[in-house]
């Protein structure tokens, strides 16, 4: 009879052979890849509609008060419009080319983006409650 101990068949040499598959694989998902191209997209005309918006103000429109709010609320949305697409591209480019090392490089722009849209945001609400108050004011 050969008598083994049990709690010696578990051991390794610390080497183990996973027969030369040492590919790392990305993972890239369609998914996301899609949505992020579609944002990218829509951003992009979005860009090119505010583009002419702010155009058209600044040059062929006579300057008063209440284009200058339009103006303002078009530049907030072109800032906010120019961070989606940005994003989008990082999430496309971190997908493509597998850049995972640089993930919290992304997630530091991630927040201060996050930040920069938020100040846009409240400042374009602020400027709206502002030009409310005075057309109401003029009313009275």
């Amino acid at each position: 009879s050969i008598t083994t101990d049990p709690s010696l068949h578990n051991l390794t040499s610390g080497y183990e052979d996973f027969g030369g598959n040492t590919d790392h694989t990305c993972l890239i998902l369609l998914e996301l890849t899609a949505i992020a191209a579609v944002c990218m997209a829509i951003s992009l005309c979005g860009l090119v509609g505010n583009s002419l918006v702010l155009w058209f103000l600044d040059f062929h429109v006579k300057h008063s008060s209440f284009t200058k709010y339009f103006a303002n609320l078009v530049a907030a949305d072109f800032t906010l419009l120019l961070v989606v697409f940005l994003l989008m591209l990082a999430v496309l480019r971190f997908s493509t080319f597998c850049l995972h090392d640089l993930i919290p490089l992304y997630i530091q722009f991630v927040f201060a983006a996050m930040i920069l849209v938020q100040y846009l945001h409240i400042r374009s609400l602020g400027i709206l409650t502002a030009k409310s108050v005075d057309q109401s004011l003029h009313v009275l």
